[in-house]
């Protein structure tokens, strides 16, 4: 069976489905090709596979696009009464949010499990909880010092049960 002919049409139009979606199947049928075929010549043709990662990319920049829009403007979402759509709520994503923190400031949002492999690691994190149960050792003490001296608002709260 002869390979498939790729014109600079297909080729082109393959590529600007690809950067629109994404998705080297839809991309494929777009652009009335194969989908091995496309792989293949990805393969064979350097200059191709530059133009298919570019496409990759510029796909990827509208994923990530998206996720600030539901992370940061939230998306409508209708309410309901009796069947009917009484208004809207605007909802924000925490989690794409945190996706997005994570992805662009590592160093600061990355996941914390597993950072106690070594020895002096452990002990950083020992002295790191010490220092918070000591401060919270103290605002505690503060706060049973202020509510011993009658000044709270419900020292002598009235009997309600009657």
């Amino acid at each position: 069976m002869p390979a498939q002919k790729w014109t600079s049409r297909r080729r082109a139009a393959f590529l600007a489905a690809l950067a629109d979606g994404g998705n080297v199947s839809e991309a494929a049928r777009a652009a009335k090709a194969s989908r091995s075929r496309a792989y293949q010549l990805k393969a064979e043709d350097p200059g191709f596979a530059e133009e298919w990662a570019d496409a990759l990319e510029i796909a990827t920049d509208a994923l990530d696009a998206e996720a600030r829009r539901r992370a940061i403007d939230g998306v409508e979402t209708p309410r309901f009464h009796q069947g009917r759509v009484a208004g809207t709520v605007r909802r924000y994503s925490d989690t794409l949010l945190m996706f997005l923190l994570r992805a662009h400031r590592p160093k600061l949002y990355r996941e914390r499990a597993g950072l106690t492999a070594s020895r002096q690691d452990s002990n950083d994190a020992t002295e790191d909880y010490t220092g918070a149960r000591d401060a919270l050792a103290e605002r505690l003490a503060r706060f049973d010092q202020d509510a011993g001296d009658g000044s709270g608002d419900d020292a002598e709260a009235p009997d309600q049960s009657e």
